[in-house]
């Protein structure tokens, strides 16, 4: 992880509207400067860029942060490759932590595997081109599929030969070594030991990463053989992981961001042929049910997402299984049917772009939607049947995380299927209920004494666990569905104030050794130690923990510590709270009310009794959930009884302190 003093010193060097423009063209308005957004289409502009807060947003679509932040959504980077390229850019200097002896060996075996894959994909590509079996087998059967030389050439398609080690003669003529053939997995060993290509005789298709580097390759067997399996994927390894990789991503991602929606297919073919007539937004599992990874891939890029099926409805049924995982994701998923005979690959080839898309928008439809009407062909009258649907509809809808998407889909299903609502919302909050409880041991779990660990899930985890940033997604999900909404809301105000206005003094306060100036943040964080009280979002809880731990530093500057803050999600969650909601006109700014800063006091007081109130609200909603219950005894009655007469003691007296007014930031 890249120090925060660098991070300081690359944010302060860096011009934001310098790097923003070199992406986007944008004229000054008032303090600020506008443009259009790169991260979606608009006629109007809607993204702004604040020099002096070294942010930028978009008003639309909500995508922004700061200088890094803006090179890793629009460049497709990673935290410390933007923070890397900022630095060269400024003349920063940029110090990495020395790698061990281990991690050293690692990197070195796989930039190792990353040369020869890179050989092999310029070998098979050669051998299309120039070789007489290669374009009268490999090109041919291409030109067959009606791709274009400029499309066979821009996904890097190639042949191998039919001589079963003439990949593994020419990678070991050319010095690559024998270990390195066997870890990418291009060849395997025979029984005497001499090596076989595993591609032999097939056209290739290479899987680039996200960053563009090949990690695999997927091979067609060019003879109508049973004995052979019509397509060999390369196995997996330290730099492949097929349930984390996409075929077409690398080209798709900055038609995906733009469109704001990615199309899912399943095959090599099916991409190149979309991407062919003009629909480059699309990527492909490449044949296996789509995972987590994958999910976590698209979403990355954008929040909805188009399943292009086939008329095969046996196997519609068989794959609509896994899009729950999509819904749970807090993706917006909709389902497009090809007409009966065609798949993506026979549709792109017979339709140019502007067809294709005009079929997409006419016959695209809610996946839920499509899932009850398909289901409801099945089901017919047969009540065994019309039970297993609802328990089908019902864990669908449970794993959506918006309230309000919920309830909508609760209704119309209601409507379609002529079933009582309120036996779906039962249903549907049981379900809840269970995967709530199924998720309780996977949330990230505080020490005893609650001190320095944070509260985030440690980044030091297995290769095939979910990265910091999803678990943190996941845990927010979670706490969404308990209706915690209202109280983050309030957390996020706070959090807001201590972002802005953390090292801000607050008040005077009479201690033991005289007057004493307490800060913004340390108000904050003293009413929560003083109530013992903990936010719930787990990034405004790492707010106030940082602010707890280097609050007090000599010269903590709280604005520049939490927006160059090493960890992703805090800096830009502070980027975020950093945004101003509205420009004011100069002609008005004189009548306008006091700014934040100079109202500080009323702010923080008011915000802080308002999410105590949230918080007892809360409480008292529990206690009478459990008034209702008929089995607990008579002793736990009465100290349920007391401690919701003290809830509504304080509930009167924070009311007394919010009176009518309504406090925003």
């Amino acid at each position: 992880m890249i120090d925060q003093l660098t991070i300081e010193r690359i944010l302060s060097a860096a011009n934001i509207v310098d790097v923003v423009s070199g992406f986007v063209t944008l004229r000054k308005r008032g303090v600020n400067y506008v443009g259009l957004c790169p991260f979606h289409n608009e006629k109007t502009p809607s993204f702004y860029v604040s020099p002096s807060k070294g942010i930028c947003k978009c008003f639309s679509c909500g995508k922004g942060g700061n200088a890094i932040h803006f090179l890793m959504e629009h460049e497709q980077m990673s935290f410390q490759d933007a923070a890397e390229w900022l630095a060269g850019k400024y003349g920063i200097p940029f110090a990495k932590r020395e790698m061990t002896d281990s991690e050293k060996a690692l990197q070195s075996e796989r930039e190792s595997m990353f040369i020869t894959n890179q050989f092999a994909k310029d070998f098979f590509m050669d051998t299309l081109r120039n070789t007489p079996k290669g374009v009268a087998i490999g090109m041919a059967y291409f030109r067959k599929r009606g791709f274009r030389d400029d499309i066979i050439d821009r996904f890097c398609l190639g042949y191998c030969p039919e001589e079963s080690d003439a990949t593994a003669r020419a990678a070991m003529a050319k010095g690559y070594s024998r270990d390195s053939l066997l870890k990418t997995g291009l060849c395997y060993e025979k029984e005497d030991g001499s090596l076989r290509d595993r591609f032999w005789g097939r056209v290739i298709f290479p899987v680039h990463s996200l960053s563009g580097k090949i990690v695999a390759f997927g091979g067609r067997v060019m003879k109508s053989d049973a004995k052979v399996a019509k397509y060999v994927n390369s196995p997996e390894s330290i730099i492949y992981s097929k349930s984390k990789e996409l075929y077409g991503l690398y080209f798709a991602k900055q038609a995906i961001v733009r469109k704001d929606r990615c199309f899912l297919v399943e095959g090599y073919a099916d991409v190149i042929s979309m991407f062919q007539s003009g629909v480059e937004n699309v990527v492909a599992s490449s044949g296996t049910s789509l995972t987590p990874g994958q999910i976590r891939l698209i979403h990355r890029f954008t929040n909805n997402i188009t399943v292009l099926y086939d008329g095969d409805r046996a196997g519609i049924k068989a794959s609509i299984r896994g899009i729950d995982m999509l819904l749970a994701e807090g993706m917006n998923v909709k389902v497009l049917l090809l007409p009966d005979g065609e798949d993506p690959d026979s549709f792109a080839q017979s339709h140019n772009a502007t067809a294709f898309q005009e079929y997409i928008e006419k016959n695209q439809v809610d996946f839920i939607r499509f899932k009850v009407s398909l289901l409801m062909e099945e089901a017919s009258d047969d009540p065994i049947k019309r039970s297993e649907l609802i328990k089908d509809i019902t864990r669908s809808i449970s794993v959506i995380s918006d309230p309000i998407v919920r309830s909508v889909y609760i209704t119309e299903c209601s409507q379609i299927m002529k079933i009582d609502e309120r036996l779906l919302i039962s249903e549907v909050n049981r379900r809840q209920r269970e995967q709530y409880q199924q998720e309780q041991p996977k949330q990230a779990t505080r020490p005893a004494d609650g001190n320095d660990a944070p509260a985030v899930p440690d980044i030091q985890e297995e290769e095939t666990a979910m990265s910091p940033e999803d678990r943190l997604r996941q845990e927010i999900r979670a706490l969404k569905r308990q209706d915690l909404g209202p109280i983050m809301d309030k957390e996020r105000m706070l959090s807001q104030l201590i972002v802005r206005y953390g090292d801000k003094p607050f008040c005077n306060i009479d201690t033991d050794d005289g007057t004493q100036t307490l800060t913004v943040g340390q108000f904050i964080v003293q009413s929560l130690l003083n109530d013992g009280l903990e936010f719930h979002h787990p990034v405004y809880r790492r707010f106030v923990e940082l602010y707890s731990q280097h609050g007090s530093e000599q010269g903590f500057n709280s604005q520049r510590y939490f927006m160059s803050h090493p960890e992703n999600f805090v800096s830009l969650t502070a980027a975020s709270l950093m945004e101003e909601r509205y420009q004011i006109s100069a002609i008005y700014k004189d009548n306008m009310p006091k700014d934040d800063e100079t109202r500080l006091y009323d702010l923080g007081r008011h915000i802080m009794a308002d999410y105590q109130m949230e918080v007892v609200k809360l409480e008292i909603r529990k206690l009478e959930i459990k008034l209702q219950d008929s089995s607990i005894s008579a002793q736990e009655l009465m100290d349920v009884q007391k401690r919701y007469q003290s809830l509504m003691a304080a509930r009167r007296q924070l009311a007394g302190v919010l009176g009518q007014r309504v406090i925003s930031l």
